[in-house]
């Protein structure tokens, strides 16, 4: 696990220290932007005129605060104020730390961990309260959370697997999902309680004037407000990820498998928050409709598409492209998420008219509702990924044409064909996990994945967008060689042929 740094001189006699550059401040960014926006639903809060009736409909919108999310509103206070104080020995530690360069001082190691420790205390500060609501979540619906996870990690799982290629390591994933599960969920659910209890006083206060139009605005912000928020913070994920490590992220496919898992995580959050207040007569109802028919749509296809521009972004030359790539996934998540909530309203008030029989219009409505509502989403998303599994597989080939033409040893020519044909290297993992057991296929996979990953560095090298992140190749191809170099035992037979495999 390393973070994208620079390499900063020290006093002599002492090893280069690594200091974090703009990655680490782009992730205090874009949580200080978590947190401004979280500020403007409470301004909008304290600045939204009275409601001026107490009828039975309208006190829905008055309930009472939820304790957990009291406790977010005091710990993000909290927080502030911790990052404040981070943030001044930021800025006293890195001026010690720019005064180092040819003929400098240097910087000691204890400056570049004061660095470090301070720039993760500020994303704690800010991050961590927005965990609170969906812990409270999941600890008050346990059996909840037991009954959504076994297909949650299926799908997480199957995600994983999509990378037909060079795989991200599997704790990036599960950092994602937890993300989305934690972060981006609570963000999801505090920004939408603010807006709950905020935007009917704007509108409502009209409501014995104009009691259309404000119920009509009412039912078109809602949506929209959920799919800004939501999509808001889950890209957030994405993009901090890709931030703190960036060496793993190899373009469209990693962007679109990271928005999958953090997708995945909020979806976990909100469907056991959903089962923890509705009636239990409706919990296979929303089981059956988010953690079955809707599991790999919805969130899953709105935050891949955000995830798609945040990778593409990966290899763009300039800064206007990259801002453009990247605003443009988030627009159409926001766009797709807006368009969903809307079509599902209007379908789900018809789907009685449609289905005389319940339960045929809970087994059959329900995946037609999400075949119209965001089946367009999840194809865009199947789409840009099969696209860049094309792109991938295109350069891996010539990357490892070119390193076994270097006769180093790391890959040789009967090795490519295998290592660009998924088909066979699931069919060789089989035999010898049949064979060696868990750990020859193990062994296996870490070195046929440090073959990709060697030929995915090699050919990123010669793109436009190389820059320092990408690790030397002397590194790489010593790992490659130091595990093919670990013969198997001699009792095994050898791999199976090409032929066996075709």
């Amino acid at each position: 696990m390393t973070l994208e740094a620079d390499v900063v001189p020290t006093a002599p006699g002492r090893p280069p220290a690594r200091v974090p550059r703009y990655g680490m401040r782009g992730t205090v960014i874009v949580a200080l932007a978590l947190s401004a926006v979280y500020m403007v639903g409470q301004i909008l809060f304290w600045a939204a005129p009275e409601l001026p009736s107490q009828t039975s409909w309208l006190k829905f919108f008055l309930l009472p605060e939820p304790t957990p999310f009291q406790v977010t509103r005091v710990l993000l206070l909290v927080g502030w104020g911790v990052a404040a104080l981070l943030g001044l020995g930021l800025l006293l530690t890195g001026r010690s730390a720019t005064l180092a360069g040819p003929g400098g001082p240097g910087v000691h190691p204890r400056s570049v961990r004061a660095l470090r420790a301070c720039q993760f205390g500020i994303l704690g500060a800010l991050l961590l309260p927005f965990t609170v609501m969906p812990l409270a979540t999941m600890g008050a619906n346990p059996l909840q959370l037991l009954l959504c996870l076994p297909p949650t990690l299926a799908a997480l799982f199957l995600v994983h697997r999509v990378q037909l290629y060079r795989r991200m390591p599997g704790w990036l994933l599960l950092t994602g999902f937890g993300w989305g599960a934690l972060v981006g969920g609570g963000f999801g659910i505090v920004m939408i309680t603010w807006f709950q209890r905020s935007l009917p006083g704007y509108f409502l206060s009209r409501y014995w004037e104009r009691p259309r139009d404000s119920v009509r605005e009412l039912y078109v912000l809602f949506p929209l407000d959920a799919a800004l928020v939501t999509e808001l913070g889950k890209a957030a994920g994405v993009a901090v990820l890709f931030l703190i490590f960036r060496r793993h992220i190899d373009g469209v496919i990693s962007g679109v498998v990271l928005g999958a898992a953090v997708g995945l995580g909020f979806n976990l959050t909100e469907t056991v928050h959903y089962l923890g207040f509705v009636n239990p007569e409706h919990h296979f109802t929303q089981f059956w409709d988010r953690q079955v028919v809707g599991l790999m749509a919805a969130h899953v296809a709105f935050t891949a598409l955000a995830g798609a521009g945040i990778g593409a972004a990966r290899w763009l030359p300039t800064r206007r492209d990259r801002w453009l790539v990247v605003g443009g996934g988030f627009l159409g998540a926001v766009g797709a998420h807006f368009l969903t909530d809307v079509m599902l309203i209007l379908l789900d008030n018809r789907r009685a008219d449609w289905y005389a029989n319940e339960t045929l219009g809970l087994l059959v409505g329900i995946p037609v509702m999400t075949l119209i509502s965001s089946g367009v989403f999840v194809a865009l998303y199947v789409l840009i990924l099969r696209h860049g599994l094309k792109a991938q597989a295109a350069g891996l080939g010539e990357a490892l044409r070119a390193e076994a033409v270097a006769g180093h040893g790391a890959v040789t020519e009967p090795e490519i064909g295998l290592l660009l044909s998924p088909r066979r290297r699931l069919l060789l993992e089989v035999r010898v996990w049949r064979r060696d057991g868990t750990a020859g296929l193990r062994h296996l996979q870490r070195f046929q994945q440090a073959q990709l990953d060697l030929a995915v560095q090699r050919w990123h090298r010669r793109r436009p967008g190389a820059d320092s992140i990408i690790p030397p190749e002397e590194r790489l191809r010593s790992r490659v060689l130091e595990l093919k170099g670990n013969s198997t035992p001699p009792e095994t037979s050898p791999l199976p042929t090409r032929e066996e495999l075709s």
